[in-house]
């Protein structure tokens, strides 16, 4: 079998490709496919001395610990105010023993310290554990101090009018009734702010805003 011969006289060789004169499809160089969600921007180099800058939500990007000052405090203040809401109790239920007669005021206060122990400890302990139901309970607490004392001293006003020295009275009352409320003020301002709210929803190992989530073991 001879092959046919081109112009120069040379026998012309078969061709390769499933067509004459095409060469194969795998033999074309493909081009580069971004993967999906990269950015479309060309890239372009950091000037020289500038660290190049780290690609956000990528892989391994995980939610920093926030500081946790604020909930720290805020949560020693919520036990502190669970203790004293003890000694409250403990006050009221003395006192109700003690009287012969029903006194209402006595009975209410020993009802509402003893939800406040409730709200300010479990508040305080989860605190230190992240727990949003927590901040929401401290939060609830130290309203209710503020909203407690505020009632007392309004009884004290309605039942001390009329008698001589109750402006006296009344005003060293209003004085201690201040002093008293700056720890569950500073208890609920603390919990309120949002790097405590940052430090309750914080889970380690979750992935930033954007990022991945963290890789699971088998």
């Amino acid at each position: 079998m001879t092959y046919p011969q081109n112009p120069q006289g040379q026998p012309q060789q078969p061709q390769s490709g499933p067509f004459p004169g095409q060469p194969y499809p795998a033999s074309q160089p493909t081009p580069a496919q971004p993967y999906p969600g990269a950015p479309q921007q060309p890239f372009a180099p950091p000037a020289a001395g500038q660290p190049y800058p780290a690609y956000p939500g990528g892989p391994g990007v995980y939610q920093q610990k926030p500081n946790g000052a604020t909930a720290i405090i805020a949560g020693i203040l919520a036990i502190i105010g669970g203790i004293f809401a003890i000694i409250s109790v403990i006050v009221s239920v003395v006192a109700i023993s003690s009287v012969h007669v029903t006194v209402w005021q006595l009975y209410l206060s020993a009802v509402v310290y003893a939800v406040i122990v409730g709200l300010l400890l479990f508040g305080g302990i989860g605190l230190f554990l992240h727990k949003p139901a927590a901040r929401l309970c401290t939060i609830i607490g130290c309203g209710l101090v503020i909203a407690f004392t505020a009632f007392g001293l309004i009884m004290a006003g309605v039942l001390t009018a009329g008698y001589s020295g109750s402006a006296r009275l009344m005003g060293a009352g209003i004085g201690s009734s201040l002093i008293a409320l700056i720890p569950p003020v500073a208890t609920l301002v603390l919990a309120i702010v949002k790097p405590t709210a940052d430090w309750v929803n914080y889970r380690p190992g979750a992935p930033a805003q954007g990022g991945y989530p963290a890789p699971q073991g088998w």
